[in-house]
């Protein structure tokens, strides 16, 4: 353990082992997002079928390029059975597992300089984008399961209450 301990962040109180922790966890999901998309399926809503109320394509509007293109398939929008697409794609999956590298990487870093108002500000953000793309893809867009996502909540929940909390406790004058 006393090996260990030379490697863990110096800093007082225990929120810079939470933070280790969480970017641990965060590195083992980059390595699934890169190795497989089976977990992040899991996460968002699997099916859509393509919106049928979108402009037909103009010289000033292509359906493609729309956000809204698709939508969760349902018996309502896909009545027929038609065809459905899978919104987790391989790429999709590699910038979500780049942009959890890039929260993992500044969730240590900042594990040891939490004394830096400025890198405690930045991971105290980290903990918010996780927080409001789960939100905004379980509660506006619709895409993503309460169930698989509840652990990410709970994490991100626990990082923005406890950094908001200890703001003074870390950073330095």
């Amino acid at each position: 353990m006393d090996a260990l301990k030379e490697y863990l962040p110096p800093a007082k109180g225990y929120l810079p082992y939470y933070m280790v922790v969480t970017s641990v966890l965060a590195f083992g999901n980059v390595i699934q997002n890169y190795v497989t998309l089976h977990f992040s399926r899991r996460l968002y809503n699997g099916q859509f079928v393509p919106n049928p109320s979108l402009a037909a394509k103009s010289d000033a509007f292509d359906p493609e390029d729309s956000t809204q293109k698709l939508l969760p398939a349902t018996s309502a929008s896909n009545p027929k059975g038609a065809r459905t697409q899978d919104q987790v794609t391989p790429l999709a999956g590699r910038l979500f597992g780049t942009y959890t590298l890039v929260s993992a990487i500044v969730r240590v870093y900042a594990a040891y300089y939490l004394h830096l108002a400025p890198v405690y500000q930045i991971a105290f953000w980290t903990y918010v984008v996780a927080f409001m793309h789960f939100g905004s893809e379980f509660a506006f867009y619709k895409t993503a399961y309460l169930g698989p996502i509840t652990t990410t909540f709970f994490f991100a929940t626990v990082g923005i209450a406890w950094m908001a909390s200890q703001y003074s406790f870390y950073v330095e004058a």
